[in-house]
């Protein structure tokens, strides 16, 4: 089993109150104005996968997967930057099980 990423560990709940704790976390973990070289920097000590996300109302996004015997586990940070600051941030988790 992997171990989840340090933010995104011991969340209450399950499935949509466990997301939206994270979301929670990471907002304030990382409020808009936060230097963006910050987050970079944690999540890459954290062992995220960051990519740019043309696609997404983000401009980039950061996930992290752990896999157990049976289920899935995803943390998936967005966001967006201006002059090198967090503009917009938000973070969900989902878990997906046989």
């Amino acid at each position: 089993m992997d171990a989840p990423p340090p933010i995104g560990g011991h969340l209450p709940g399950v499935f949509k109150e466990a997301s939206d704790a994270f979301d929670q976390r990471v907002k304030q973990r990382f409020a808009i104005g936060t230097d963006e070289a910050v987050l970079r920097g944690e999540l890459a000590r954290e062992k995220f996968v960051v990519k740019r996300d043309p696609g997404s109302p983000f401009s980039f996004t950061a996930t992290y997967t752990a896999n157990e015997l049976v289920c899935r586990a995803d943390w998936r940070i967005g966001w967006s930057e201006f002059a090198g600051k967090i503009a917009t941030i938000g973070a969900d988790y989902a878990e997906i099980c046989l």
